[in-house]
């Protein structure tokens, strides 16, 4: 693994959210008992690193990832120290004292450098484990491909979006994906109307994979998907409905009141409509998705082999 100073990191949650932060239009809050358990996890989760940090050198060293966190967040913040008080600390333990008592954006970064540092397996079992913390605390954050987004207070909205977010990135929807995750960060920066414009640019995305059609706008996407058939379960009479009066509403969002093509007397866009843009672009995400399985279902895994005769004959017994 190449030392930090050697390769491009993508931006920390403080940097992303820098200037909504600074102006204090989004302010991040974790509740104590959430931030026991968040370093509790990070702590018995601390695996050992083994880093080469010189490309052109051989030499490895001997690493943790929080002592990986640490020297991150010192170069990312510039800092000499970690900004936590002293007199409560001996080191080493200020990272702990900067998880459960510090800047609340300091601790995703923490948590996002973490993750940056661990393969897919426990990675995976990180954001799960966050994201459960922070469901049972009431607070409306979610981690997803490393990163933090703020979700809507309403909890199916919340768990609509992480839902679907999980499904595009689980079903090979990258693109589509990235989008997504666009929306709900324009969103956490409070600019509605880019979170508009891309939920309905990542549905678009979506339909672009399942049709073929690489260069359609919405209008032509959703016609042919009824042309392929995605809706022949419907009775005939209604798919036409189904498809004008169901499956538009996110580009009419879009055309209207998205990131162009607005009107000169559109100024302001109240959240809710952010929030509205992105919670139906899960449920159409995940809509779209079940479809697709349906007609193109994965592969069963492969039956588990049962061992030959021989095998068993030579195995030694205890």
């Amino acid at each position: 693994m190449p030392g930090y100073l050697w390769s491009l990191k993508p931006m920390l949650f403080s940097q992303r959210y820098f200037r909504p932060i600074e102006q204090n239009k989004l302010v991040v809050e974790i509740p104590e008992a959430a931030r026991r358990k968040l370093w509790a996890w990070l702590q018995a989760n601390n695996s050992s690193l083994h880093i080469q940090r010189d490309p052109n050198d051989r030499w490895i060293s001997q690493s943790s990832i929080l002592e990986e966190v640490e020297s991150e967040l010192l170069v990312e913040h510039g800092w000499d120290r970690l900004p936590v008080s002293r007199s409560q600390s001996e080191r080493p333990g200020e990272l702990r004292l900067l998880v459960q008592h510090g800047n609340a954006t300091w601790v995703f970064d923490t948590i996002e450098l973490a993750s940056r540092q661990m393969d897919d397996s426990d990675k995976e079992a990180l954001r799960q484990k966050v994201n459960q913390i922070f469901e049972l605390h009431d607070c409306p954050w979610r981690l997803s491909d490393g990163e933090f987004f703020k979700l809507d207070g309403d909890f199916i909205g919340a768990r609509l979006a992480t839902t679907a977010h999980d499904a595009l990135t689980a079903n090979r929807f990258a693109g589509a994906g990235d989008e997504f995750a666009k929306a709900r960060q324009y969103l956490g920066a409070g600019d509605v109307r880019e979170a508009i414009f891309y939920s309905g640019h990542s549905f678009e995305s979506v339909m672009k994979v399942l049709t073929g059609l690489d260069h359609a706008n919405g209008d032509k996407l959703i016609k042919e998907l009824a042309q392929q058939g995605f809706f022949d379960d419907l009775p005939e009479a209604v798919r036409n409905g189904f498809t004008d009066q169901v499956l538009k509403a996110l580009p009419f969002l879009r055309n209207k009141l998205g990131g162009h093509g607005q009107g000169a007397a559109v100024v302001n866009i109240p959240t809710v409509y952010g929030d509205l843009a992105i919670q139906i672009a899960a449920a159409f995400h995940n809509f779209l998705i079940s479809k697709h399985l349906e007609r193109s279902p994965p592969p069963p895994p492969e039956p588990l082999r049962e061992p030959a005769a021989r095998e068993l004959a030579d195995e030694i017994p205890f």
